[in-house]
């Protein structure tokens, strides 16, 4: 049985401020939904109910409780008698969803502190609850300062490991009063989209611009699959530049794919926007970067006058082929990716081959007008990366059983 949710403390700025391109309390009955609960009722300011339901599935049960207190009090009342238990969060709060689900899953009443701030005070403010029908009733009769008789959530003993993230992601909560604060709560969670275990260059140099494209789209009518289209085309695009020699600018615009394709992924988590499209995302990227290397193949092996170069790029493809399917093999033997198995995966991601190393081996190359000698040192790491990478899948896969290797 799912709880019900009443979401209190709703003021304007829950509705008009938008926090991640959607107002508080969507992303609050959208987050909500996401982890079973079906059943909202919004006790405050709003009289936008028709807009609300617009934007969510159609088996969502949303009421507006009355504003007059005794009538109010008895809706919840009737509400705390029909229930074993209901979720409480305020409206005006963003609120990490783990930290949702962790109050949903509990077996007994539980309440959520606001993080302890410059105002002593707050840190006794409750945010988010899991109530029984007798703590209801208390909060019915109470102001603000009021705190249930019952356990309050441990945030700093939960787990941040994140496995869609493929790393530890702080939990976050953040009051929103004001525009200032829902501009720096879209922050917060485009910071919480990104994921970990990167490249180097994903890691220091791509945040610099996704950050700022993701800002700006999250208050445009762009989605998450425009992006992916976008990209799709504009790899496209490459493809055909270096099967036509233009090397220089289509490395270029293939370093802007690069960008691009961490940008969809982090708007769709900013904007709670999935689709079918972004789950084959990956099959995408998969042909266009294949095709990216075997376009440049064709274009070596007519205009060098060196027929090694055919076997330099079924190298370079084949390698990156392979190195996926360790990958796969990986997260199917071990329900993570194969640089999360160990602290040496974990650093050798930084530099290992992929799409986003082998750009800065062809920038550099292809810029300094040595193409070919580029296009021989970025193969070479392909198959030392896969070389290095089946040999510690080998490793895990050997001690799996004994309990030898700490995947975390």
């Amino acid at each position: 049985m799912t709880l019900p949710a009443v979401i209190s403390q709703l003021c304007p700025a829950s509705i008009t401020n938008r926090i991640g391109g959607l107002s508080l309390i969507v992303r609050h009955l959208k987050e909500l939904y996401k982890l079973g609960v079906k059943t909202f009722y919004l006790d405050g300011t709003t009289n936008d109910l028709p807009s609300l339901m617009e934007r969510l599935p159609r088996d969502v049960t949303l009421h507006i409780l009355p504003s007059d207190l005794s009538q109010r009090n008895q809706q919840l009342r009737q509400l705390a008698e029909a229930s074993e238990a209901i979720l409480f969060l305020r409206g005006d709060w963003l609120i990490d969803p783990r930290l949702l689900a962790a109050l949903l899953t509990a077996t007994s009443p539980l309440w959520l502190p606001s993080p302890a701030v410059a105002d002593p005070k707050s840190q006794f403010m409750m945010i988010a609850g899991r109530l029984s029908p007798r703590l209801v009733q208390q909060w019915m009769q109470a102001d603000e300062t009021w705190l249930p008789d019952a356990p309050a959530l441990k945030v700093d003993a939960l787990d941040t490991y994140l496995p869609s993230h493929r790393g530890d992601n702080p939990f976050y909560m953040q009051a929103i009063t004001t525009p200032e604060d829902g501009v720096a709560a879209t922050r917060t969670l485009i910071r919480a989209a990104q994921k970990h275990t990167l490249d180097l260059p994903a890691q220091l140099l791509h945040p610099l611009f996704e950050n700022r494209l993701v800002l700006w789209l999250c208050h445009t009518r762009i989605s998450p699959n425009h992006v992916t289209l976008l990209t799709a085309i504009f790899g496209a695009c490459v493809a055909l530049l270096f099967l036509n020699g233009v090397l220089k600018w289509g490395v270029i615009l293939a370093y802007l794919v690069a960008i691009l394709d961490g940008v969809d992924g982090k708007l769709a988590r900013t904007k709670l926007q999935t689709s079918r499209l972004g789950e084959i995302e990956h099959f995408i990227d998969f042909f266009v970067e294949q095709s990216w290397y075997f376009c440049l193949t064709l274009y070596f092996v007519n205009h060098a006058d060196q027929a090694m170069l055919g076997w330099v790029g079924g190298i370079l493809m084949g390698s990156d082929m392979f190195d996926k399917l360790l990958y796969m093999w990986s997260h199917t033997a071990f329900s993570k990716q194969l640089d999360e198995l160990g602290s040496f995966e974990r650093r050798f991601r930084l530099v290992g081959g992929r799409r986003n190393v082998y750009l800065w081996f062809f920038i550099l190359g292809f810029w300094l007008n040595s193409p070919v000698t580029a296009f021989f040192a970025a193969s070479l790491w392909s198959l030392c990366t896969v070389l290095v990478h089946s040999v510690r899948f080998l490793h895990h896969l050997r001690h799996r059983n004994l309990g030898e290797v700490v995947l975390r």
